[in-house]
């Protein structure tokens, strides 16, 4: 286990260094991250390198016991290099070239900013690859934010005409796939293709717009793997390469940008959320996205929330047990790193309102206090914990590709793809159910349930192995807009739901919005209650087969009453379910709560009272080891009933039957049977 915090030691005069140094040693501290954003310092003019001020930080460092995470510093190029290349800078969708001042204001798709990328990561890893008393790699910072993954400028337009060749050969094919005949748009060389930028009412052609989300992504991909190959060139193998990522947003396939990664890393800031209720489910979803990115593997946190964020203004400082909190949540999810952003506070520049570890005046305070207590407990936690992951029996499928295409064409006023998800992932958080996030295209035989929310076009391979998969004895849930299109944003021309249909037992009738001011409802044939249903509905029919699906609800109101809303069907030695409309949360609940019992899923603390989050990580071997976190989200006190015998990891105490969880207090439990694995 990892833990520590960022450190910028070009920042501070070099005589603080020490005292710092020696804080973060009393802190328990064994890693910091340097370096990500020092450029100007590493190269203050072309070609002259100075590395000589980051050994002696490296160095110092050591001698207190802690060792680096290093940073490629390509997230910000020094003002020289953008004056001498002003070609370099991103073009936004108005042809207006973007300035100085910020970050992250570079082109991916620019040769020449290639070049001196090459030069100082070679110089980073020619320095330090054999070092071994750098841990690991972090390339660049945060791709993509602060919309800067889509450059519109003409290295880029070159660029997508290259990536198109190479994906449909010739400029026919990309016309039929794009349905370009529409409107006259249709492209009779590659010198006539164009981006999707300013035009009348940015209503682009959806195939071209999402073929660009995807190239744009991809040049992504393709710079993080310039840098990676230098250093994996130079790097002894106990130097991991990651990437801070920030899979909520859509703005990269993230999927795509972790398989070059020997592991994924997390940006979390769980104050940033504004609803305070939702924010331990928010920064949950976001470690189980990040654990996915690499198929369910353990990862690293490298900026962890330790103060009030904010640039303008500031998100709400960290109350007294929150940071210990957010951190075990983090570990109970599979982090084997906290990294805690940042470790003292700047005075000056566009992050001094971005609160770290220690305020502006640097002097240790109650977060520090707090901080240091963690570290003593994570030191304790280590033998236990190591080795250990996360293993759900519940996979919920996010697919970027479907991102986007909602994104570009929403369908119904107000609707975003991400929040569809998070209305099924709060189901199994207030459940204390565990899940993995995962690529369509990931390995989902080892779970289950499966999850696909709004799965509306899906390549050959997953089309397939969703049908392997319920054949084989998995229950598979499916909900409105599956199988809708084809792969290149085109509608399918099969009748719903696609090549899903004898698999689900299904034909969706009909389809459209539900206005804000109609009442629709459905009826739960199982329970009798009656949920309201929103936004989307789908007319179903049942289909005549050997093996008929059943309805489970049907619709209350409307020209398609009676018809069913959510239906389910045994296919094989699996069961397949479809929810035609938006459901209300209480009317989700029931639905899943019943599907869930099919599945043979089960809560890690049945009747977990709300607001107490409860995790487990086990053996990744398989071994009989689990820990489990219980961890109280809320001000006030809380009882949880434990059916066995644990032990207190943290306290030693043995423990059985009702357990008190103070406001803000975390519990780390294990099997007293599983010590003398662990120590004996």
């Amino acid at each position: 286990m990892y833990f520590g915090a960022c450190y910028y030691p070009e920042q501070w005069p070099e005589e603080r260094w020490e005292t710092d140094a020696r804080l973060m040693q009393q802190a328990r501290f064994n890693a910091v991250r340097m370096a990500e954003f020092a450029w100007t310092r590493l190269e203050p003019s072309e070609g002259q390198y100075d590395l000589s001020w980051l050994d002696r930080a490296i160095d110092l460092m050591d001698r207190y016991g802690i060792r680096t995470i290093l940073g490629t510093p390509t997230a910000g190029p020094p003002k020289w290099l953008m004056d001498l290349h002003p070609d370099i800078y991103q073009q936004d969708i108005y042809g207006r070239r973007k300035g100085f001042g910020a970050r992250r204001h570079y082109c991916f798709n620019n040769s020449t900013f290639h070049t001196y990328t090459k030069r100082i990561v070679t110089q980073m890893a020619e320095r330090y690859g054999s070092d071994s008393r750098v841990i690991g790699w972090q390339i660049d910072n945060e791709f993509g934010m602060i919309d800067t993954a889509r450059c519109y400028c003409d290295s880029c337009l070159n660029a997508f005409k290259a990536w198109l060749q190479q994906k449909y050969g010739t400029i026919d094919a990309v016309n039929e796939a794009w349905g370009t005949i529409f409107s006259s748009q249709t492209f009779r060389s590659w010198d006539e293709v164009h981006l999707p930028a300013y035009a009348v009412h940015q209503h682009h052609n959806p195939g071209l717009a999402l073929d660009f989300r995807r190239f744009s992504s991809d040049s992504v991909c393709a710079y993080q793997k310039l840098q990676i190959d230098i250093i994996r060139a130079n790097a002894i193998k106990s130097q991991p390469i990651t990437h801070n990522e920030m899979g909520k947003y859509n703005h990269i396939d993230f999927y795509e940008l972790s398989k070059e990664l020997d592991l994924s890393s997390l940006d979390i800031y769980p104050n940033m959320k504004s609803e305070p209720k939702d924010r331990p489910s928010y920064a949950a979803e976001q470690h189980d996205m990040t654990r996915g990115f690499k198929g369910g593997r353990n990862y690293w946190v490298l900026e962890h929330q330790s103060g009030a964020p904010g640039a303008l203004t500031m998100a709400p400082t960290p109350v007294p047990g929150e940071i210990r909190r957010w951190t075990y949540q983090s570990v109970a999810r599979g982090a084997d790193a906290i990294v805690y952003f940042r470790w003292r506070t700047l005075p000056y520049s566009i992050e001094e309102l971005w609160h770290g570890i220690l305020q502006h005046h640097g002097d240790p305070g109650r977060k520090y206090e707090e901080v240091k207590r963690i570290g003593q407990e994570l030191e304790k936690l280590a033998p236990l914990l190591t080795g250990t992951t996360v293993k759900p029996k519940v996979a919920l499928i996010r697919s970027y590709d479907n991102d986007w295409a909602f994104e570009l064409q929403p369908h119904m006023q107000g609707y975003e793809y991400i929040k569809h998800i998070e209305a099924y992932y709060a189901y199994f958080y207030e459940r204390g159910i565990p899940v993995d996030i995962l690529s369509p295209e990931a390995d989902f035989t080892k779970y289950s349930l499966l999850i696909t929310p709004n799965l509306m076009m899906a390549k050959e391979s997953t089309v397939t192995a969703l049908h392997r998969y319920v054949a084989n004895g998995g229950c598979w849930v499916a909900d409105f807009r599956t199988g809708a299109k084809e792969w290149n944003n085109q509608m399918t021309q099969k009748r719903l739901p696609g090549p899903y249909r004898e698999l689900l037992g299904i034909d969706v009738e009909d389809y459209g919005v539900i206005e804000a001011h109609e009442e629709i409802g459905i009826h739960d044939l199982s329970t009798g209650a009656t949920y309201r249903s929103s936004q989307w509905y789908e007319s179903i029919e049942l289909l005549p087969l050997g093996s008929p699906a059943q309805p489970m609800a049907v619709y209350t109101s409307g020209y398609y009453k009676d018809t069913p809303a959510v239906t389910r069907r045994a296919f094989q030695k699996g069961h397949a379910f479809y929810i035609g409309t938006v459901l209300e949360k209480q009317g989700l609940y029931a639905i899943l709560d019943q599907i869930v019992d099919e599945a043979g899923v089960t809560s890690l603390i049945p009747n977990l009272p709300a607001g107490v989050e409860a995790v487990a990580r086990v053996d990744a071997d398989g071994g009989g080891r689990e820990v489990l976190f219980l961890i109280n989200h809320t001000a006030v006190e809380a009882v949880v009933s434990l059916s066995d015998s644990w032990s207190d990891a943290l306290s030693d105490q043995q423990l059985k039957g009702p357990l008190v969880l103070n406001p803000q207090d975390v519990k780390v439990l294990h099997q007293p049977k599983t010590i003398p694995m662990l120590f004996g």
